[in-house]
Formats: structure tokens, sequence, C-alpha cells
């Protein structure tokens, strides 16, 4: 089971390009979708950290759990499409409707999503909810090699919201580079949230593998800030349908 991860990102990858955009949890443009097309998603957010006391013997925080979350998008024309999550942490569902537009001529990226989650903390509790909405903003610089990412994110049911702050550089046509910040904006003394990943785009696939100190997944679970600045595994996983 420990040997899973390298073989899905050796196995599965295709020979052609085109498909890309994603980051570990800021929402970002997607390329390569277009209308008619069904996306899914598959997201693991380790607890364990993975350079902490003996790393081998949890293989770098593997062994120790994760948070899960799988989604699936459905783009019935283009620039628009429709979503559903389901997040392990807090039993979390989700559904979402979304739009995205290029401006060629500025080499911009514009995006919101709004949607409605719900969670249920224990077997006993109620489920509760509220409304959920992010804004997202890209631009591409120096010949389509490095797009900053801008995030601003509302959670009504936690009555929160914040920013969110990214930066690709294509090494690569295929291979990107991705840092993520979350300043956390509370009054106590939690950490801000905070990821570094590489990802593979291909035609069909995205695999993006990295570390963060959130187990939380998607802008909204990075608003209340991390408990904890030891990094874990992350790793998210898209697949054209």
């Amino acid at each position: 089971m420990k040997l899973i991860i390298p073989a899905v990102l050796i196995l599965l990858c295709a020979t052609a390009s085109g498909y890309g955009g994603a980051f570990l949890n800021l929402h970002s443009f997607t390329s390569g979708i277009s209308a008619g097309d069904f996306e899914f998603t598959m997201n693991h957010r380790f607890i364990g950290a993975a350079m902490k006391d003996d790393p081998l013997d949890s293989f770098f925080g593997l062994d120790d759990g994760a948070n899960v979350r799988f989604g699936l998008r459905y783009f019935p024309v283009d620039g628009l499409y429709l979503g559903v999550t389901h997040t392990k942490l807090a039993h979390m569902n989700s559904i979402t409707a979304g739009w995205e537009h290029t401006i060629s001529t500025l080499n911009t990226e514009l995006g919101a999503v709004v949607g409605y989650s719900s969670v249920k903390m224990n077997s006993t509790s109620n489920r509760e909810g509220g409304m959920v909405a992010t804004i997202y903003l890209s631009a591409w610089f120096l010949s389509d090699r490095i797009r900053p990412v801008f995030n601003y994110a509302f959670d009504w049911h936690q009555d929160e919201n914040g920013p969110g702050l990214g930066l690709e550089i294509a090494a690569t046509d295929r291979i990107s580079l991705m840092g993520e910040l979350f300043p956390y904006t509370g009054d106590d003394d939690r950490e801000d949230c905070v990821s570094f990943s590489v990802g593979y785009s291909t035609w069909g696939h995205q695999f993006i593998l990295g570390f963060t100190n959130s187990v939380s997944i998607g802008p909204q679970g990075q608003l209340s800030g991390s408990t904890t600045n030891d990094l874990s595994v992350a790793l998210s996983i898209r697949r054209m349908l």
C-alpha cells in the first residue's frame, strides 16, 4: 500500500498535455475543459508529520490516517460548472456552481464559485451548514511561465472570510512548482496555512504532490488557520471523464 502514490503517478500518466491549472487548495482557472466535460477529483491530506521524530516509523506520516475529499464537476456550457463534494473531516457535503472567464488580451483569468456546505461533527449531532463562496483571479507573465493566483473566500456558516495567495512556476509544459499561503486573520495563536507542491499535467490527468501544515481541503478550510507548523504529505488527483 505504501507504493500506491508513486505507482499512480508513474503508471497513469498519458503522453499529451493541455489539462492543467489546479492547486492543492486554491481555486484557479482550469485549462483544457469544455462544454459537456466531467471532472473527478480526489484529495488526501495526511495527518502525520512527514519529517518529525522517526519519519520511517510512520512512513513520512502516511500511516497516521488522512482527511479525504471526493468531488465531481460538470461543465454544461463553456465557463460554467456544477459541483458536488464529500469530505471525510466533519462529514462535510457541498454543492456548488461556478463561473470562469479568460480575458485573452490581458492574459488574465477570472472565476467565482458559490455553494452550500453542511457538516455533522459527530454521530449524535445535527447536520448544520451555510453558504460559501470564493472569487479567484490569476494572470500569466514571462511567456506564460509565472502565474500569481489570488482567492478571497467566504464561509457564512463559520462567519469567516479571508484571502489566499498562490504562485505557479511552469518549469516545463507539463510540470509546475506551486506555493500557497492563507494568512490567518484571527486573534488567537493559530498559524498561517501554507502548502508547497509539484504538479504534473497530461491530457486527462492532473497529479499534485506536496506538503502542507493543514489537514483541511479548499479555501474555506484554511480560514481557521492551523494548529501546527509541521508539514504533512498532501496529494491531489484530477481526472477528466
